[in-house]
C-alpha cells in the first residue's frame, strides 16, 4: 500500500509541475516532428536496397517544417532529427518534453513481411498500454529500435508492473483526448487530401509515445512493402502530397487550440461529393482537368497517373512511354512523367487502368494549379 501511495502523490506532484501553455496568451505553439528511424537503423526496406524508410520519414518530415515555416509563423518548430542520424526513443522524447511542446508528431512507414498479404493505406496511432492483438506487429517493429539502444534501453521499463501502469495511465489522460483529437484531424487528411486509404485511427504501446507528456501521435505514411505505395513514397510529389496532409491538421489542430488562423489552406476533412464528369482526355503538355464548379481564385487540384521517374528528360512521345503522350514535371532536377488529368479521384482511377497493361505499377498523384 506504502508503494501505491507514493506513486499517487509522484503523480500530484507531476501535474501540479505541468507547465502552463504559453500560446493562450498569444505565445508561440511549439511543435516537434520526429523522422523516425535513421542513421544505423533504416527501418523498414523497400524492393531495392536504396528505399530505406528512414529517408521517406526524413523527406517528408522536412517538407511539413517548410511549410509551416512558410505560413506559420506563431509556430516553433522543432525536430528530432533534421539528418541521418540515429536518436534514442528516449531522447526524441526527452526532446519534446524538454521543450514543452504542444504536439508531437512522429512520421513513420509501415511495412509486412514478404510472405503476408500485400496492404495498402495509412494509420495513425496513439498511446494504449495494453495493445490489441490486431496492432501488435506494428508495435512490435516500432519499438525493436530499443534493440540498438545497448544499455540505454534499461530505462524505458518496457514490461511496466500493475503499479507503474497506473501511474503512466493517470499522467498521460490529460493528454489522451487531445492525441485521439490530432490523430482524428491527421488521418482524414491523409485520406481525403492525399488520396490515400483509411486503415484507422489506433492505439498500441508505442515507446516514443509511452515517453512523452503531451498531445501525442504516430503517423504511419504507407506501406513500403506495396509496391504502388513504396512508388508513391519514393517519388517527390507523393512525399509532398503527405506532407501537406499532416502540416494541414497541425494548422486545424493548433486554430482549434489557440484559435488564431493561418494563412494555409484547410480543406474539411470530410470530402464533398462531386458531380459525374467525362473523362479527362489525353494530356498533350498543358493541363487538361475540366473543374466540376465554377472557378475561383482558390488553388484546384489535378489528378494525374505517374508512369515514370528519374533524372533523364524525356520528350512527351518519348518511346518509353509505350505509345502514351506524358506530360513532365520537374523538382530539383528530378524528373517524374505523368498521363493525363483529372478534377476527381474517381476519374484519376479510370485514367490508370487504361495504362495498366503498359505500366503496372502506375499511381496516382496530385498537383495543385
Amino acid at each position: 500500500m506504502k508503494k501505491l501511495l507514493h506513486i499517487i502523490i509522484y503523480i500530484g506532484a507531476f501535474f501540479f509541475a505541468l507547465p502552463l501553455t504559453a500560446f493562450a496568451d498569444g505565445g508561440q505553439f511549439v511543435v516537434v516532428l520526429d523522422a523516425g528511424h535513421g542513421g544505423k537503423d533504416p527501418g523498414a526496406i523497400g524492393s531495392l536496397p536504396g528505399n530505406r524508410e528512414k529517408d521517406i520519414n526524413l523527406g517528408i518530415t522536412l517538407e511539413v517544417g517548410r511549410l509551416l515555416k512558410a505560413n506559420c509563423p506563431d509556430v516553433k518548430l522543432i525536430y528530432t532529427r533534421s539528418t541521418d542520424v540515429f536518436v534514442e526513443l528516449g531522447r526524441r522524447a526527452e526532446i519534446a518534453n524538454k521543450a514543452k511542446a504542444d504536439l508531437f508528431v512522429s512520421i513513420h512507414t509501415n511495412a509486412l513481411p514478404k510472405t503476408a498479404r500485400k496492404a495498402s493505406g495509412v494509420q495513425s496511432y496513439t498511446l494504449c498500454l495494453r495493445t490489441a492483438s490486431t496492432n501488435l506487429e506494428v508495435e512490435k517493429r516500432e519499438n525493436s529500435v530499443i534493440a540498438l539502444e545497448g544499455e540505454a534501453a534499461k530505462k524505458y521499463d518496457y514490461y511496466p508492473s500493475a503499479e507503474s501502469n497506473i501511474m503512466f495511465e493517470l499522467m498521460q489522460d490529460h493528454d489522451m483526448k487531445e492525441s485521439v483529437n490530432f490523430a482524428k484531424m491527421v488521418q482524414g487528411e491523409m485520406v481525403h487530401t492525399a488520396g490515400r486509404t483509411d486503415m484507422g485511427v489506433l492505439q498500441a504501446n508505442l515507446a516514443v509515445l509511452r515517453l512523452t507528456y503531451m498531445p501525442s501521435v504516430l503517423l504511419e505514411v504507407g506501406y513500403i512493402s506495396t509496391p504502388s505505395e513504396e512508388q508513391f513514397l519514393m517519388s517527390i510529389s507523393g512525399r509532398q502530397s503527405m506532407a501537406k496532409s499532416i502540416c494541414n491538421a497541425i494548422v486545424r489542430y493548433k486554430a482549434q487550440k489557440t484559435g488564431r488562423e493561418s494563412k494555409l489552406e484547410k480543406p474539411s476533412p470530410t470530402p464533398t461529393p462531386e458531380p459525374e464528369t467525362k473523362p479527362a482526355p489525353e494530356s498533350n503538355g498543358t493541363s487538361t482537368a475540366t473543374p466540376t464548379a465554377p472557378a475561383d481564385n482558390g488553388p484546384k487540384t489535378v489528378y494525374r497517373v505517374q508512369v515514370l521517374a528519374g533524372s533523364a528528360k524525356l520528350r512527351s512521345n518519348d518511346r518509353q512511354f509505350k505509345g502514351l503522350t506524358c506530360e513532365r514535371h520537374e523538382k530539383d532536377g528530378h524528373y517524374i512523367y505523368t498521363y493525363g488529368a483529372a478534377s476527381t479521384m474517381k476519374e484519376a482511377q479510370e485514367l490508370r487502368k487504361k495504362v495498366l497493361d503498359k505500366f503496372p505499377q502506375a499511381f496516382i498523384v496530385s498537383f495543385e494549379e
